[in-house]
C-alpha cells in the first residue's frame, strides 16, 4: 500500500469513527453527512465519494464494528486451552460488550431499522455477511470443542453453534429494545441460557 492509499484508508477510518460517535450522541436519523464531514475535517463530497450516502456510511460503521468483534474473538480463541468450554462465555461477552462501545441502544435501534428497511441489496448482503462471519466464528469453536471431546458424540456441533448464535442475536435485540434492561442483566441471562443448552450437550 503506497502513501496515498494509506492516507485514504486512515481518512476513511476517521470518518467511520466520527460517524459512529455522532450516530450514538445525536442519533442516526438526526445525523447528517455534513455533520460527519465537519467533525472529520473533510468535505461532504469526500464522504459521498467514499460511502455514496448515509446508508453506506452506516454500513461502514457496522462492518467496522463487526471486524473489531471478530478480531477480539480471534484473540480469545487463540489463547484458549484445549477442551475449555469457558471460551464460549468469553466470546459471548465480547459479542455483546463491543457493540455498546460503538453506539448506544437508541442508535442501535435506528441502525437496525435502517438496515432492515434498506432497499440496497449491497447493504443487506454486506450487513448479513457481518452476522454470518461472527456466527461462523462461534460455530467453529463449538465444532473444535466437539472434536476435543467436550460434547457427547450425538451432538450436532454446527447446529448447536448456530442455536447459540441465534440466541445471542435475539437477546441483544431484546436488550436494545428495552431501555430498562442493563448490560449486566443481558450477560447474566445469556450465561444462564447458554449453560442450560450446554448442560444438555456436554459429557458428564
Amino acid at each position: 500500500m503506497n502513501q496515498r492509499q494509506t492516507n485514504k484508508a486512515n481518512r476513511q477510518r476517521l470518518i467511520v469513527k466520527n460517524a459512529a460517535r455522532l450516530f450514538s450522541s445525536t442519533g442516526y436519523n438526526q445525523t447528517t453527512i455534513e455533520m460527519v464531514a465537519e467533525r472529520s475535517n473533510v468535505s461532504p463530497v469526500t464522504i459521498y465519494n467514499n460511502f455514496e450516502n448515509k446508508t453506506g456510511l452506516l454500513l461502514a460503521v457496522l462492518i467496522e464494528e463487526g471486524a473489531g468483534v471478530k478480531e477480539l474473538g480471534d484473540r480469545i480463541i487463540d489463547q484458549r486451552e484445549h477442551g475449555d468450554a469457558e471460551v464460549l462465555y468469553r466470546l459471548i461477552e465480547v459479542y455483546v460488550d463491543h457493540p455498546m462501545e460503538f453506539m448506544n441502544k437508541s442508535c442501535w435501534r435506528q441502525s437496525l431499522a435502517a438496515a432492515t428497511a434498506s432497499e440496497s441489496r449491497k447493504f443487506t448482503e454486506e450487513y448479513q455477511n457481518v452476522d454470518k462471519t461472527l456466527c461462523q466464528q462461534l460455530v467453529a469453536v463449538v465444532c473444535a470443542l466437539h472434536e476435543e471431546g467436550v460434547f457427547i458424540a450425538q451432538v450436532d456441533a454446527r447446529t448447536l453453534g448456530e442455536v447459540l448464535w441465534n440466541n445471542i442475536n435475539q437477546m441483544f435485540t431484546d436488550y436494545i429494545s428495552d431501555d430498562a434492561m442493563t448490560l449486566g442483566a443481558l450477560k447474566s441471562a445469556l450465561r444462564r441460557q447458554t449453560e442450560a443448552l450446554l448442560l444438555l450437550a456436554m459429557r458428564p
